[in-house]
């Protein structure tokens, strides 16, 4: 389940019903429980930049963050994994500078900060080969065509 913390300007945006299949086929591949949950908040550049400067000691806006929380919500019984949030307008650009659609890059987006919440990361070669093939895998699985979009480490 995804827990949606976005402005209804974001939300009509992008089509929820295809990110919550890209949460499932995630946690599908990956092995997970199908009662496992994310908070996603698709927000602007400037309220990225911040908790990329915040969290990571990085002064510039971002693609995509990805907090691990790991909690069992006592009410729902759901198991939240953690928080992702998204810039919408970073998406927007990357997404026109790449001619594809918005909806691509949200998922791929998405896909890759889910990956990250189960702990997988890209920043060793090893890692970076892993994750690039999952997210691949599970992007394929969803017809989404942005295969090989995570960077090699530097």
């Amino acid at each position: 389940m995804i827990d949606f913390s976005s402005p209804q300007k974001y939300r009509t945006q992008v089509d929820l019903i295809r990110l919550e299949a890209c949460l499932q086929a995630s946690l599908e591949k990956l092995g997970y429980a199908q009662d496992e949950a994310v908070t996603l908040k698709l927000t602007d550049n400037r309220t990225i930049h911040k908790l990329n400067k915040t969290y990571r000691n990085v002064d510039a806006p971002t693609d995509v963050l990805s907090f691990e929380n790991d909690y069992l919500d006592p009410e729902s019984g759901l198991h939240y994994l953690g928080d992702i949030v998204i810039s919408i307008e970073k998406a927007q650009e990357q997404a026109a500078n790449n001619g594809h659609p918005l909806q691509q890059e949200v998922e791929m987006l998405f896909v890759h900060g889910v990956l990250h919440l189960c702990g997988y990361d890209h920043a060793e070669e090893d890692e970076y080969a892993e994750m690039s093939c999952l997210q691949d895998e599970i992007l394929k699985e969803m017809n989404n065509p942005l295969l090989g979009s995570i960077s090699p480490p530097a």
